[in-house]
């Protein structure tokens, strides 16, 4: 029956600290300067001075403040005592942590009296920006219950790469077969944060609407603490952007709050003529090679353009002699009968005639 007693006790404690966890969160919410006025017994301090009233049916529920950026262990969180008409003098006192919310095992520890911290809070207990303890004191097999809800105060750094900005290309030997090259190795993502340990973050890529980054790139894992980037398994060169470059993000953002994010940004440049920068086939005969050579010149199409022009050049002027010729009383024949080759030595002999 006894223990029977005891665990109907314990579960009522727990039901009641729940309840209190989610009336402080609902209603109270952040606002960490709130004081409880209307409760005597409620003090909000770096250290608070608490009187058990042994044989009271309810736990009575106190608040203190934590500020873990500037936290020392072990570190004073409660000071107990019993009320002075409600202390048997020759009966000891036994102080028992029965419950944390989050759960932080062993994290807090009695000296005497006193309730300590004697090693760091957990990432949820941080994250939370609130830890509930209940505290249960038995003397003479009277028990007295407490209920400490502990503000934390902390500045949570969001996480971030080592890099803001990375750049890289791609290339290939065969034009088949693409590498990152330099490859970047892990994206290990860090916080200046040192209160929280071992935590997780998911790893996405992001782009604009004009190229799809997940047709072409993925990441080795999209949740941990590191994560490197690879070709996806249908990549294909030819269907990336023409001008020879993209650019996309990788985000890092916390798994237990995803607001808490960075980006860093990734340039990628490639070959927009795979098949001029790789090497030639074996099969490929040295007459076709200059061939396409020649076609590739850009000096044979300016040699040919000189060739038509002399050729119209040349005609005309044939077409003018001719036409001349046959027309001596034109001014294009007396031109050329005054020019002809022969016209000035019959100047000189005088047999020359004006016409």
């Amino acid at each position: 029956m006894d223990t029977m007693g005891e665990e109907i006790k314990r579960s009522f404690l727990w039901n009641l600290a729940i309840f209190t966890l989610m009336f402080l969160q609902g209603v109270i919410g952040n606002t960490l300067d709130t004081e409880q006025k209307d409760d005597e017994n409620s003090q909000r301090s770096d250290q608070v001075a608490v009187s058990l009233s042994f044989g009271s049916e309810f736990c009575h529920i106190y608040t203190a403040k934590l500020d873990i950026e500037k936290l020392t262990l072990p570190k004073d969180i409660l000071d107990l005592a019993a009320a002075e008409n409600d202390t048997d003098i020759d009966a000891a006192i036994t102080y028992t942590v029965i419950g944390t919310s989050p759960l932080c095992k062993d994290c807090f520890s009695f000296s005497d009296n006193k309730l300590q911290l004697i090693k760091n809070l957990t990432p949820a207990m941080v994250q939370s920006s609130l830890a509930m303890v209940v505290i249960q004191g038995t003397q003479n097999e009277t028990t007295s219950c407490v209920v400490l809800n502990i503000h934390i105060d902390h500045e949570y750094h969001h996480p971030r790469l080592a890099k803001d900005f990375y750049k890289t290309e791609l290339k290939s030997e065969n034009g088949t077969t693409w590498t990152i090259d330099p490859a970047f190795g892990k994206f290990t993502a860090t916080t200046s944060d040192t209160k929280i340990e071992n935590n997780l973050f998911n790893f996405t890529l992001h782009s604009d609407d004009d190229f799809d980054v997940s047709t072409s790139f993925r990441l080795s894992q999209s949740q941990g603490q590191e994560t490197s980037l690879e070709l996806s398994d249908e990549f294909d060169i030819g269907k990336l952007p023409k001008d020879g470059t993209i650019l996309f993000f990788i985000e890092i953002s916390d798994v237990s709050d995803p607001a808490k994010a960075s980006r860093s940004l990734i340039t990628v440049n490639y070959p927009t003529k795979p098949d001029l920068n790789t090497t030639p086939s074996a099969t490929l005969t040295s007459e076709t090679a200059i061939s396409c050579k020649k076609q590739e010149d850009p000096s044979i199409s300016t040699g040919a353009v000189v060739l038509v022009l002399v050729c119209i050049l040349a005609i005309a002027l044939f077409g003018w002699i001719g036409y001349a010729y046959l027309n001596p009383n034109t001014s294009s024949g007396r031109f050329l009968i005054r020019n002809r080759p022969g016209a000035e030595r019959l100047r000189e002999d005088g047999d020359y005639i004006q016409i």
